[in-house]
């Protein structure tokens, strides 16, 4: 399961936590020449999927992302964080920052032993950085635009990105049916596996940087590919209590999720196909985004949308041009998170583009020929990066 490249690749840790945490980042050195000249390399920070709950820095790297840019003469980094729960957005948050204070350290270099004479040893070039990451990963390259401005990123590569419109039934809204195609039952909340993972815990659940994927196997009654690490269907256990936005945050009484669902009118229950999918009303969101300011839910909601949601966070000059890859038909993450995070660019001006994947799911650039349909829509994501972080190369 986890990600291989031949190319030469070195381990760093990029933080180590109060609690003695170590924070790893993965970097491989590219196969071709530098864009910009000497030692000095573009660089592309990736953040994994898993529903911020599951995963680690070497598995679930998109294949066709990896080998377009190290061929293109970028380092390619891959970044662990602290998982929900125990830890929330805000630990997210303050990992996404120490990553990049870490990385954009002119001091900082690069060995990579078993290289060849020209990837012996490498910097990187702190104003030629881009960033992005799948689904949960990309809620991650959020909170990097957001928070990380000295240097900004220079492009942002949202792929069916998490967190892009929360007034919607997807975050807020229990759900009446199970979301089929990504965990493949309805989950128990009252199942031994799941509640040590429920606010609150019995006991509180490990800190953790990494968890890895692991799969039930050919016996299981729903198929050899039934997570068999609990942790890979936290979110849409959470999802279907409609709790998530509540772990992100770390406010569970009162549930963020539940007074901002009432607050915007959303419905008590709601399906999980992305054409069930509601959307609260313009009017709706507008007046509790002032509502807030003004001190509805508290000091907490304040900071809520000022630290942890982007929808709320845009400012011409500081957000990092942004590309957009997403299914039409996801149910894991609906496209309307990336439709309304696109608007809100374009009224602002932010430099950006939008590719919706016509009939494809959720993680779908992982499936076997995903290449020979989409490969021209995948040039095109990099084509953005490439344009935005080496004005000078022309791509």
């Amino acid at each position: 399961m986890s990600f291989t490249s031949p190319l030469p690749k070195t381990t760093l840790v990029y933080k180590t936590t109060k609690e003695g945490l170590d924070i790893h980042i993965d970097v491989w050195a590219p196969k071709s020449a530098s864009p910009i000249g000497g030692d000095k390399r573009p660089a592309f920070v990736f953040f994994h999927g898993g529903g911020l709950a599951v995963g680690a820095r070497n598995v679930w790297i998109p294949e066709w992302l990896f080998t377009r840019l190290t061929n293109k003469g970028y380092l390619f980094i891959s970044a662990d964080y602290r998982l929900i729960p125990p830890c929330t957005g805000y630990d997210i948050r303050d990992d996404v920052k120490d990553l990049w204070a870490y990385i954009t350290n002119p001091s900082l270099k690069l060995s990579f032993p078993e290289g060849d004479e020209t990837t012996k040893e490498l910097q990187i070039d702190p104003d030629a950085i881009a960033i992005g990451g799948s689904s949960a990963g990309g809620y991650c390259a959020y909170l990097t635009a957001m928070h990380c401005k000295s240097p900004k990123p220079k492009a942002l590569v949202e792929i069916y990105g998490l967190g892009g419109q929360i007034f919607s039934s997807f975050y807020l809204s229990p759900k009446s049916s199970a979301f089929t195609t990504q965990s493949l039952e309805w989950i128990d909340p009252s199942s031994p596996h799941y509640t040590p993972y429920q606010h609150p815990y019995p006991t509180p659940p490990p800190t953790l940087s990494q968890s890895h994927p692991t799969y039930a196997g050919p016996d299981h009654p729903l198929g050899p590919a039934y997570p068999s690490n609990p942790r890979m269907q936290l979110v849409w256990l959470y999802l279907q209590q409609a709790t998530l936005l509540d772990y992100i945050t770390g406010s569970h009484s009162p549930s963020f999720s539940a007074q901002m669902r009432a607050a915007v009118g959303l419905p008590a229950s709601a399906g999980t196909a992305a054409s069930e999918t509601v959307v609260a009303s313009p009017s709706a969101q507008d007046a509790v985004v002032k509502a807030v300011e003004s001190g509805f839910a508290g000091a907490d909601a304040k900071a809520h949308f000022r630290e942890l949601f982007p929808q709320f966070n845009i400012t011409k000059g500081e957000w990092p041009p942004t590309v957009f890859l997403h299914g039409k038909e996801d149910t894991g993450l609906p496209v309307a998170d990336s439709e309304h995070m696109f608007r809100l660019l374009k009224a602002k001006d932010v430099p950006r583009e939008m590719y919706r994947v016509e009939g494809e799911e959720h993680s779908f650039d992982y499936k076997e020929g995903v290449e020979d349909v989409w490969g021209p829509v995948f040039d095109a994501v990099v084509k953005f990066v490439d344009k935005h972080t080496l004005p000078e190369a022309k791509a």
